[in-house]
């Protein structure tokens, strides 16, 4: 493993444990890429760069990968975390689960500072749009079960669109994150979540006004 791909790990807090050979190579080459990605955007990853960081063969890359665009999907894809949706009886409880659960990943870290460069490269090469799909939906769909969970119980209007309930949900953490690229602290997470919760509560009583004048 180079140097360049040690920094990756050591970024995002990866340890070095020992893995079968095959298996190590493979997490060399998704974590070089994760670093070229970071500095030099997608149209920086090349089957000679990820090789020379990673110390992996260029034709142990294709064999592995077969092309470019499955070992960019690859190292994201090993940065993704499948969630365990909360189901706490309350909306609050259950954002503020699922939100702490992002904050302490590690591997949610990467994730962020990987989705901004995929949209605008699968913009420039339509070929990475479905993978960006396919992160922004597993990220939304934990998020989407609470808000129908909360429609449920009766803590959100039933007729509010889910996707609609998931931007208020999660905009002003994405905001932070994503386009100030500020850490997400406790405090701010707390002060999100209650405006989140008090916006889609509101949406009940709404409802009820405009159904019952």
């Amino acid at each position: 493993m180079t140097h360049g791909t040690g920094r990756a790990l050591f970024r995002y807090g990866y340890g070095a444990m020992a893995r079968p050979r095959s298996e190590a190579a493979n997490r060399a080459a998704t974590m070089a890429t994760v670093e070229i990605l970071v500095e030099d955007g997608i149209e920086g990853v090349t089957m000679e760069e990820v090789a020379a960081r990673s110390g992996v063969a260029k034709s142990t890359l294709y064999r592995h990968f077969g092309s470019r665009e499955e070992l960019v999907a690859a190292a994201a894809r090993e940065c993704q975390v499948r969630y365990e949706t909360p189901n706490t009886g309350s909306l609050e409880s259950d954002l503020r689960a699922l939100f702490e659960a992002h904050r302490a990943s590690v591997e949610e870290n990467c994730l962020n500072d990987l989705l901004p460069i995929l949209l605008d490269g699968a913009r420039r090469e339509p070929g990475f749009s479905e993978l960006v799909h396919d992160l922004l939906e597993a990220r939304r769909r934990p998020i989407r079960t609470i808000i129908q969970l909360a429609q449920l119980r009766g803590e959100v209007a039933p007729e509010l669109d889910a996707e609609d309930a998931v931007a208020i949900a999660v905009g002003p953490v994405v905001y932070q994150k994503m386009v100030l690229r500020r850490e997400i602290t406790s405090e701010f997470l707390e002060l999100a979540i209650r405006s989140a919760v008090t916006a889609l509560r509101a949406t009940v009583s709404e409802g009820a006004a405009t159904v019952h004048p």
